[in-house]
């Protein structure tokens, strides 16, 4: 993280350098040559003060200054005087760009190659007022000379100017990954971390995610130990009358009754096991992206009221689905599984001769389906943790009705990931009702 953060920082800072020298060095180059313009228009205008003073050029014949070059031009293109050539071996200038725009239009600035000197070379002309032209020049090389010297200067301003980014650059690369890396140094105990109020967001999210981690850890563990001692009572009942059975110890009468009792506690694991593997897709669902759309939960509540008819019967149990058509945004397998645990938990629960009611009503923030039973109850004390994990208010008659102990966990389930709203009431040696609101 720290080299990635570093050539981030660095990438951007020598750009923007660059980009600053690449201008810096533009608007030097465009000073230089204005400076080399502003310096001939200068000499130009001494020069020409001179000649208006004197009236004569023959001074024009000697240096006046050893990098600016000075030629008076006849109106015809004849050289008159000029302070580096002998005008009488130069010839006609009629034809020089400078000297036609400056005849035209008064003066002419340009940049040309100079038929006498051979190389790139800056002009400037001007009409006088006797019909001579007035011209001044400088080589090129002047400009790159004084540009050369300037551009040293700017590419050791660079260097320097990289150098003390980079020395920076480290320096906040290092404060900026140095809170992270506290943070990864002390996962175990952030709160001996110390940060700016700018990451305490991020360190109180890592709090609360290591909070919800532990407690679904110690979940996890509480679940594998109950699973494993739901198991083993089954298991060891099992075990045991099969080896009655296969040792001979049972009498010929009491292998019927004992097949009897595998058999159940067989029937018990398979329960237990489907249960168990529902839970752990619904777990698994949790961070899986489920399908909902519109169900009509009256429909999925008359199948189950189908499908346990024979258990309701075989209880000496009434069951009765009231309410109309009512749809809901939900997955219709997981209502189902809901509605199935919560009738068939009623079912078991239930005295002889009792009912369970099934109502579906709308409502004006949802639907609301209730589940009511002429059961045992639950007590008070028993009632908030009902819908927990392998919880039975009474072992025994749960064990005997065959029940696992996750059925209303699962409904529980099921209710958060829809959203719902569940509602317990309860009266021991009363009945139960358990309601459930659902979002249409």
């Amino acid at each position: 993280m720290t080299r990635k953060t570093l050539r981030k920082i660095l990438s951007f800072g020598v750009s923007v350098i660059a980009i600053t020298a690449v201008v810096v060095v533009a608007i030097f180059y465009s000073y230089s040559e204005s400076q080399v313009k502003e310096n001939l228009h200068m000499v130009e205008s001494i020069v020409e003060a001179e000649l208006n003073q004197n009236g004569e050029y023959e001074f024009l014949q000697n240096s006046i200054d050893e990098k600016t070059r000075v030629t008076l031009i006849a109106a015809d293109g004849t050289v008159l005087a000029d302070s580096m050539e002998d005008a009488s071996k130069m010839g006609n200038h009629s034809d020089r760009e400078e000297f036609q725009e400056a005849v035209s239009k008064g003066e002419s600035s340009c940049l040309r190659q100079s038929e006498t000197l051979n190389e790139s070379t800056y002009y400037y002309a001007k009409l006088l007022d006797n019909g001579n032209v007035l011209r001044v020049s400088t080589t090129a090389s002047e400009t790159k000379d004084f540009f050369s010297n300037i551009l040293l200067y700017v590419v050791i301003s660079l260097i320097c100017v990289i150098a003390v980014s980079v020395a920076i650059s480290v320096g906040i690369t290092k404060s900026i990954v140095k809170p992270f890396e506290d943070i990864e140094k002390n996962l175990d105990n952030l709160d001996a971390v110390e940060t700016d109020a700018e990451l305490k967001p991020l360190v109180d999210a890592l709090k609360e995610q290591k909070k919800r981690q532990k407690a679904l850890d110690k979940q996890k563990k509480q679940f594998t130990a109950n699973v494993s001692h739901e198991l083993k009572t089954p298991l060891t009942s099992i075990a045991g009358y099969a080896e009655l059975i296969e040792t001979g110890m049972a009498k010929p009468e009491d292998v019927k009754p004992f097949a009897s009792v595998i058999r159940k506690q067989a029937l018990r694991l398979v329960s237990l096991s489907e249960d168990i593997i529902q839970l752990s897709q619904l777990e698994e669902s949790d961070e899986q992206k489920i399908v909902f759309e519109s169900v009509d939960i009256y429909e999925i509540c008359k199948k189950c009221v189908e499908a346990l008819s024979i258990n309701a019967k075989n209880k000496n149990v009434t069951l009765t689905l009231e309410g109309e058509n009512c749809y809901v945004k939900g997955n219709g397998s997981l209502l189902e599984e809901l509605v199935y645990n919560l009738c068939d938990n009623a079912i078991r629960y239930n005295k002889e001769n009792g009912s369970v009611t099934i109502s579906v009503v709308p409502e004006d923030d949802g639907v609301k389906l209730t589940v009511k039973d002429t059961g045992i109850g639950i007590p008070d004390k028993y009632q908030e943790r009902i819908f927990e994990r392998f919880f039975r208010v009474d072992k025994s008659r749960s064990k005997a009705t065959g029940g696992t102990g996750l059925g209303l966990a699962i409904v529980k389930h099921i209710a958060q990931q829809h959203d719902a709203k569940l509602t317990l009431n309860s009266v021991l040696g009363e009945g139960t009702e358990i309601s459930i609101l659902l979002k249409k």
